[in-house]
């Protein structure tokens, strides 16, 4: 079986024979059908944010049909289609018990699998993962998967498990955007753009889009945004005060940058509010003004866009299946593993907003 494997940091990403053990109790193996390439992916390529352990198998938004099932599953049979959650969900915590299943207390750590061990192996060796969706198969806790209706496409459903839930999620759950707000997104990756369509769920009346990629802006006004700033060729915090007239309601930094997330709070106006949505660095730290913190602003921070991954996934579906979510037009290319480094050039290049891997049957 074929897995995308990490073996050094800073270097290109390998696509190796491995094997993988079916699921003990608690646990189900999954057929992927396709996989997102997240920036979150390429924070452990870079050691932004590093894994665990190496070598390991990269991917965690993917969706696939449930393949087997462990002693103790319950929730799934073989053919049910399922999309990836990025968190545990264990239902019984406090955090799950009040809605906040995005900061469940049970989260796994290192190793993955609630018994300590791990499934993927090399040559006897194990091998670190988590989703592992960079692979033909994967193994994962069943509290990690959520079932999905089947006329779902499987290859668009599996960005949803990611990208649309943190981007859409950091809109309406987070920062609980009202209609009629002015909203500015500072970045406009996959799931910038999706911080976008969130804006236009919520009926915000100006939607701003600042990136310095020609193409994601391009896409940004295609989803849905009013007004695009080439942060490389302009002060995207003055231009924002023009536009909106003293300062967006809301401003979304979706880029994991310290001196960005500073930016969306300086954009906003007194009593506005700034969202922290992509991931810092490890050892960042994020300073702001005190005066203008003073001035009823606000920032918030805003994890996996503070998602109920059993609910919310459903729902965007719906929206999907009724043409009010924008999934088609968000994926820019499918590739085979094989691809994955050219999908990370990609990315980083800024000429595709998501690629979806598609491992080969």
């Amino acid at each position: 079986m074929k897995a995308v494997l990490l073996r050094e940091l800073n270097a290109p990403l390998s696509v190796e024979e491995v094997d993988l053990d079916g699921p003990s109790s608690g646990e189900v193996r999954v057929d992927v059908k396709g996989a997102g390439v997240c920036h979150s992916d390429y924070h452990a390529v870079t050691g932004h944010n590093p894994p665990y352990a190496l070598p390991t198998v990269l991917g965690h938004e993917g969706a696939g049909v449930v393949a087997d099932v462990g002693p103790n599953v319950t929730d799934f049979a073989p053919g049910d289609h399922v999309v990836f959650s990025l968190t545990g969900q264990c239902g019984r915590c406090r955090n799950c018990t009040v809605g906040r299943a995005n900061l469940c207390e049970n989260e796994w750590g290192p190793p993955y699998m609630r018994d300590g061990t791990n499934r993927f192996s090399q040559n006897g060796a194990p091998i670190a993962h988590r989703h592992a969706a960079f692979s033909e198969s994967t193994t994962i806790p069943a509290e990690f998967a959520v079932k999905i209706p089947n006329e779902m496409p499987l290859e668009k459903a599996a960005i949803i498990g990611c990208a649309v839930t943190t981007g859409v999620g950091a809109v309406v759950n987070r920062a609980k955007v009202e209609a009629g707000g002015a909203v500015a997104v500072f970045g406009c990756g996959g799931v910038g753009l999706n911080v976008i369509q969130g804006a236009v769920l919520a009926a915000a009346s100006k939607i701003i889009a600042v990136d310095v990629a020609a193409f994601k802006l391009e896409m940004a006004r295609s989803l849905g945004a009013t007004h695009s700033i080439d942060a490389g060729a302009a002060d995207p915090v003055e231009l924002i005060g023009e536009i909106t007239h003293g300062g967006a309601d809301y401003a979304f930094e979706v880029i994991g940058s310290p001196s960005v997330t500073r930016q969306a709070f300086e954009s906003v106006r007194p009593g506005g509010m700034a969202v922290a949505v992509g991931v810092p660095p490890m050892d960042a730290d994020i300073t702001v003004p005190a005066r203008m913190l003073f001035m009823d602003r606000g920032l918030l921070g805003s994890f996996y866009g503070s998602g109920r991954p059993r609910v919310d996934f459903l729902w965007l579906i719906e929206l999907y299946m009724d043409g009010r979510l924008k999934l088609d037009e968000l994926i820019t290319r499918y590739r085979p593993l094989e691809e994955v480094n050219e999908a990370f050039d990609d990315m980083i290049t800024g000429v595709a907003a998501r690629t979806v891997l598609t491992p080969a049957r």
